[in-house]
Formats: structure tokens, C-alpha cells, sequence
């Protein structure tokens, strides 16, 4: 299931081997059967020739390719944010300093785009308040996932739509910069279906309801003031509760810290118990 019909140009191919590095007080296996996974952003990298880019995860760990998909091909870019799935082969220091950050080599089984947006302030919506409400839109979405991740919040969402379904929605995060909130920042998920949902009755148990997967990162670098490190921020959307049926205003609370190298973000990690009801699309749920 994918959040955008947007894919990577990417070449798949499995590695003959892979060679380890001679030092063993730097270099250990990490490996084992598990898979892994996470979102980052790709980084330009020389690999001998097997991947132009690596993975720069939010932690601040470097992600090299070894094995697996490789990541070559038209639309890849550095920056594009990213979620991987992938398993540990070795590791070692980053660049042999000992300060924290690692690389880690891995066998690369898919790499997906995640939509990336920065947030838009509320008084931009007001200047053209008529035409822009509609097309942020209210409608209610499942968040199931809310973290502070690098410098973004990255959300994953549930989201009941029609029956095969290739509507496009719309999602933002708009930043209260017209109403007083003390030192906090107030920042509203928004949701535009276009249409794209189920009726009243259905969503009351007189149908069956079909739920699309998604999650979207939003860039919070430039919500933490001048001279600052950290920021109170309160998140609010219009939810969906008991299986669909209903939809409350629901709010997180969280301090959102982005360190000196930009690559931390803190203060924030929720996890919702499930929301929904009914069968689960594993159609694409095509967002913007």
C-alpha cells in the first residue's frame, strides 16, 4: 500500500557477496533474519559503483546499500525522503569517529517516496479564506502513528474511501500564526477527501467500509524560533473513532527539540490503539 503513485526509478538486482573490512574493532556483524523499517532521506554517495545514494536516517546513521536494490535511477535526488525496508549486514564508525553516528551496511528489499511538505500558516488561509478552507479541507482522517522524527512529524493514517478508489487527496499542516498560543505552536492535520468517502450510513455499520493506508512527513525546521532549540507544539486533527462511525477533535501535546546538526527531532511518539473497522484496501491511496 503507497501514499503516492510516484515511485523511484530503481534497479534490482542481488549482490554476488559482501566483502568485510579488515579492522574487527570497528567493523561487526549485525545481521541475524530480521527486517527492518524506516524513513529517512537519500544521500549522495560513491559506493564502488553499486548505489548512487545511501540512506540518511533520522537518527543521524547512515544507511549504505551493499546488497539488494540498488538505487540508481531517474527521480532519485538527494534529500527525497524516503521509507526503506531493509536488513543488517555489518557496521562500523562513520567516517572512523567515534561520535555516535554509524554507518550501517544493508541488504535494501524496497525503497517507497514518502510525501514531504512543509507547514502553511494560518494567515496565508485567511488572505484568500473563501476558496483556500475548501481546498485544505476538513475531513476526518485515523491517525494511528505520531512522531517526531529528524526535523519532521511524520504521521500514518487510516482513511475509509470508495471502492477502488483513484482519487487524490490532500493533506497539510497548517500553523496557527494568528492566535495567541503562549510559547506553543499550534499545528492542525488537515484532510481534503474530495468526495472520496464513504456516507453516513455506511460509516454507521450499514455498509462495509474500505480503508486506505498513508502517512505523509512534515518539515518543522522553521516552526522553532530564532536563537531557540526546542518548541511546545500542540497537534490537532478531526479523527475518526469507534470503527469510523464517529469523529471528535483529538490533540497531542509534545516539545519538539531540533538539534545543532538538524538531524534530531524529539518529544513526540504516539501510537494509536485501532480505529477502524472493516476491510482494509490494499489499493494505492494516491495523496498530495
Amino acid at each position: 500500500m503507497r501514499t503516492k503513485n510516484w515511485k523511484l526509478a530503481i534497479l534490482l538486482f542481488v549482490a554476488a557477496g559482501f566483502a568485510a573490512c579488515d579492522n574487527d574493532d570497528d567493523y561487526y556483524y549485525v545481521g541475524g533474519n530480521d527486517s527492518w523499517l524506516t524513513y529517512g532521506n537519500l544521500e549522495a554517495i560513491d559506493n564502488g559503483g553499486y548505489s548512487n545514494f545511501a540512506i540518511r536516517d533520522d537518527d543521524g546513521d547512515r544507511l549504505i546499500i551493499a546488497d539488494g536494490v540498488s538505487v540508481k535511477g531517474d527521480g532519485a535526488k538527494e534529500g527525497t525522503r524516503v521509507y526503506a525496508h531493509y536488513a543488517y549486514l555489518n557496521s562500523e564508525y562513520e567516517n572512523d569517529r567515534l561520535d555516535g553516528n554509524m554507518d550501517y551496511y544493508i541488504r535494501l528489499y524496497g525503497l517507497e517516496e514518502v510525501l514531504t511538505k512543509a507547514p502553511i500558516l494560518q494567515s496565508f488561509v485567511d488572505a484568500d479564506e473563501a476558496h483556500r478552507q475548501d481546498s485544505i479541507g476538513n475531513d476526518p482522517v485515523a491517525v494511528s502513528k505520531a512522531w517526531f522524527g529528524g526535523k519532521y512529524l511524520n504521521l500514518e493514517f487510516n482513511i475509509p474511501v470508495q471502492p477502488a478508489s483513484s482519487t487524490s487527496h490532500m493533506l497539510n499542516l497548517v500553523q496557527d500564526d494568528v492566535t495567541a498560543h503562549g510559547d506553543t505552536v499550534c499545528l492542525t492535520f488537515r484532510h481534503n477527501a474530495f468526495g472520496d468517502k464513504p456516507s453516513d450510513n455506511e460509516r454507521k455499520g450499514n455498509g462495509k467500509l474500505y480503508w486506505s493506508w498513508g502517512n505523509v512527513s512534515f518539515d518543522l525546521s522553521t516552526i522553532v524560533p530564532a536563537g531557540e532549540t526546542s518548541v511546545p507544539v500542540k497537534l490537532i486533527w478531526e479523527g475518526y473513532t469507534d470503527g469510523g462511525a464517529k469523529t471528535e477533535t483529538m490533540t497531542l501535546e509534545g516539545v519538539f527539540t531540533l538539534e545543532d546538526n538538524g538531524v534530531e527531532g524529539k518529544g513526540l511518539n504516539y501510537s494509536a490503539p485501532n480505529q477502524y473497522s472493516g476491510d482494509e484496501q490494499t489499493m494505492t491511496l494516491a495523496i498530495e
